[in-house]
């Protein structure tokens, strides 16, 4: 792989995972392969050279370590050194020195810290490259500052009376919601709820139900550091860990605390429910939904290193099955003209300039990766193999050999565009969450862009996939009656369900709940304490991730 820049391998058995981390990896500059298992690995590494590899240790078959093992064998006989960073749980926080005494250069703690990852990035392949180096700090502090700028704007938007609360960091819950009129509903979700959750708490504690008790803590706790309620959620996390350990003592001596703190909230917050005058209109709301922009998925972008007999007829069998085809010259500013216009691009880097088929495989690899396009290259076996070598190679979904089979290209076009017609819909989700005030906010974060279904049981669920299959189902993992991973299992066990993505919603990442959590081999998982910023990010690239895995299968 001859490369001017670094290059990154992620391996992890989790789609999700991946999608995060090469997210993360794309913000700090750095371009990724990514594969799913020990032995993919293995494969990559033998058939190309990576200046960082970030290795899951828990994966199936072949795990961390034993994958370790096989590629310092590698790099033995390739004659190089690969530092290899360990991403696992938070179990491994406690194992930092046992994963470097089996070889590994570093840990990383999942969910990944972009601050901690970014250290990592400095670390090894600064080395390498000084460059990279100076672009990160220097990307991480314009983003600092960027960030800070439109906090601080945001949050001089809040009520004065609002802003003279001790009770509530406001730069945390804008920084959470994103803008002062996200938060501003959110804390309104919240007030409104605060009697009947303190009522629901007390009930629960003068019964001596400790179960619901700390389910309802646990709750709570994810809410409050939304919102930013620090005290609050820390005295919610006291409790819960208090009904957890089982010490139903400290529960009985300290809860006054929080019902203090709590009702401390609703005396600050009475003013959003005082002056609450508009409610939601369900069909208004369903009318917005059923708009969405019109696309055109069968239009493709022909760029063409040289122009010849081959490539028209191509096109014409394209134009032929209904595709409008745009032909363009392999030239950076023409092939940006033309970057709206669609969704598949065909690449013929058939140029004797090998510097310009670098810079135009460079270019489409970071349009395809930032636009979700299906990229293929059609060409000389030399040139392909050329291509296939540079920056952008990782997004490129099928090459075609000359001479082309004309019917297999155009059926696997075809394909290619149902691919994208499914990814453009307006996807729809199932929120499933027992905490009313968490379904409230997910629905005002994601109903702007995705069709949202709300179910506060995993009964309801099941009966809202008995009518309607939706594309991603999130869930919260701890509820009552009918938990998340009862739920995943009955999903998983019946065949015209069992295909539905599911994403855990969770409070907690101690090490036994993460684990708990892995061990169901969900899609992924999220938690509750997410930024609306990256929440919805992680959610965007699942979809944009799943359906350039679907074009890989083509």
């Amino acid at each position: 792989m001859e490369n001017n820049t670094s290059r990154v391998l992620i391996v992890d058995d989790m789609l999700a995972n991946r999608i995060i981390l090469s997210s993360l990896l794309a913000s700090n500059g750095v371009s990724s392969d990514q594969v799913e298992t020990g032995m993919d690995c293995i494969n990559m590494c033998e058939q190309n050279r990576y200046d960082l590899i970030l290795l899951d240790h828990r994966m199936p078959d072949m795990d961390g370590v034993d994958t370790l093992v096989r590629l310092k064998d590698i790099f033995r006989t390739q004659g190089r050194s690969t530092p290899v960073v360990c991403h696992t749980t938070e179990e491994g926080r406690s194992n930092i020195n046992l994963y470097k005494a089996a070889g590994f250069a570093d840990v990383l703690i999942k969910p990944i810290d972009p601050k901690q990852l970014s250290e990592i990035l400095l670390t090894y392949l600064a080395k390498q490259d000084e460059t990279i180096r100076e672009e990160q700090e220097k990307k991480q502090q314009e983003q600092k500052e960027k960030t800070e700028v439109h906090v601080r704007d945001e949050v001089e938007k809040l009520p004065l009376w609002l802003k003279n609360t001790p009770l509530l960091d406001l730069v945390q819950g804008v920084t959470n919601c994103e803008t002062a009129e996200d938060y501003m509903e959110t804390l309104t979700v919240f007030a409104a709820s605060i009697k009947q959750k303190t009522n629901e708490i007390l009930n629960f504690y003068e019964k001596k139900d400790w179960e619901m008790y700390t389910m309802r803590v646990h709750s709570l706790k994810s809410v409050s550091a939304l919102i930013g309620a620090r005290k609050l959620s820390e005295l919610a996390a006291s409790m819960e860990k208090a009904g957890k350990d089982k010490k139903y003592n400290t529960i009985l001596d300290e809860n006054r605390y929080l019902m203090e703190e709590y009702r401390a909230l609703q005396t600050v917050l009475s003013p959003l429910i005082e002056d609450k005058t508009k409610k939601e209109v369900p069909e208004e709301k369903e009318q917005k939904q059923e708009s969405a922009p019109d696309f055109d998925d069968r239009c493709v972008l022909f760029i063409e290193g040289i122009s010849s007999i081959s490539n028209k007829g191509l096109a014409q069998k394209l134009q032929s099955a209904d595709f409008t085809v745009i032909r363009c010259d392999a030239d950076p500013g023409k092939i940006i003209k033309h970057r709206a216009s669609a969704d598949i691009v065909i690449y013929y880097p058939g140029d004797d300039d090998k510097s310009r088929i670098t810079v135009i495989m460079n270019h489409l690899g970071e349009m395809c990766r930032d636009d979700n396009k299906i990229l293929c290259l059609v060409g000389e076996s030399s040139d392909l193999e050329f291509a296939m070598s540079l920056e952008g190679a990782d997004r490129v979904s099928k090459i075609y050999r000359r001479p082309v089979n004309i019917d297999a290209f155009v059926d696997d076009i075809d394909s290619f565009a149902l691919i994208e017609k499914e990814y453009h819909k307006k996807k729809s989700i199932f929120v499933v969450d027992d905490d009313p005030d968490f379904l409230k906010i997910m629905d005002h974060w994601l109903s702007p862009i995705y069709n949202v279904y709300l179910f506060s049981t995993g009964e309801d669920a099941i009966d809202g996939l008995s009518s309607y299959m939706p594309d991603l189902l999130l869930l919260d993992y701890e509820m009552p009656g009918m938990n998340g991973y009862e739920l995943m299992n009955r999903i998983k066990s019946v065949p015209e369900t069992n295909q539905i993505p599911i994403i855990f919603l969770t409070g907690k990442n101690d090490k036994e709940h993460v684990f708990k959590i892995l061990e169901n081999k969900p899609d992924g998982y999220l938690l509750k304490s997410s930024q609306k910023e990256s929440l919805l990010d992680a959610i965007s690239r699942f979809f944009a991730e799943s359906a350039f895995k679907a074009s890989m299968e083509v």
